[in-house]
């Protein structure tokens, strides 16, 4: 299964970083290069820094000119000898600062109160008809997973309806050592169970495997209070929770 996305902050820095080096590269060619004039230099630099970083934020009206402007790019910065170079430093290091701009701006947008398998959802009543309509549909292939997200608390069931069920839930998706597993307590004996997960096979204990019932008792607790510790002795918060999750 896919573990929970990337955070937004992690994927800017290695693009401000990138485009911190470039430009301080680019500056030191300008002030310390041996056919290099400052005065002949700064201004394509800025260009170039300003207008990529203005394209790579904003994006343009139609494809075509994304195919122009880099041809322009690399045109440009041939004809032009040593400005060019400046030209094309400024260039590369507005790439990444508007990637990094883009991202910072989408990290800021306000997030729905719930989201239920990547859909935003404002309201509690919704969530729980929403997240409730997909466990129905549940098949193990093409609907095979239930992810239900509030802020940092997670909740999830992978696997078929009605009775091959992987149930896990978090308070803090950001710890993975803070996931805890569904137990089915009417499983004494401990077999191992083929849980059908889209193009993949699970093989899952059977006292972790459990039906639709106990699936939806648990989902309607995480919505009554979805940062709470997993309550009561039905959930197992060992160390096998996390490495389950990974199978399931």
């Amino acid at each position: 299964m896919s573990v929970a996305g990337k955070n937004t902050r992690n994927e800017i820095w290695p693009y401000s970083t990138f485009g911190v080096v470039v430009l301080v590269g680019t500056v030191a060619l300008m002030l310390f290069g041996v056919n290099s004039s400052v005065s002949a230099d700064i201004g394509p630099l800025l260009a170039g820094l300003a207008l990529s970083t203005y394209v790579f934020r904003f994006g343009l009206p139609w494809r075509w000119l994304n195919f122009l402007f880099l041809a322009s790019f690399l045109i440009v910065g041939m004809l032009l000898g040593q400005p060019g170079l400046m030209w094309m430093g400024g260039y590369l290091a507005g790439a990444q600062f508007g990637v990094a701009w883009r991202l910072t701006a989408k990290k800021s947008k306000v997030k729905a109160t719930w989201t239920v398998n990547g859909r935003g959802i404002d309201t509690l009543t919704e969530a729980r008809k929403v997240a409730r309509q997909e466990l129905d549909i549940l098949d193990g292939e093409r609907h095979h997973r239930l992810v239900v997200e509030h802020g940092p608390a997670r909740f999830e069931v992978a696997g078929s309806m009605p009775s091959s069920l992987v149930c896990h839930r978090n308070h803090d998706a950001n710890n993975d050592f803070s996931w805890a597993v569904l137990k089915n307590p009417g499983q004494t004996e401990d077999r191992s169970v083929e849980v059908p997960i889209g193009r993949i096979e699970g093989f899952i204990p059977s006292r972790y495997v459990n039906d639709v019932g106990a699936v939806d008792k648990a989902l309607k607790e995480f919505l009554k209070n979805p940062t709470a510790a997993p309550p009561g002795p039905e959930w197992d918060t060992a160390e096998i929770a996390f490495d389950l999750r990974l199978s399931a």
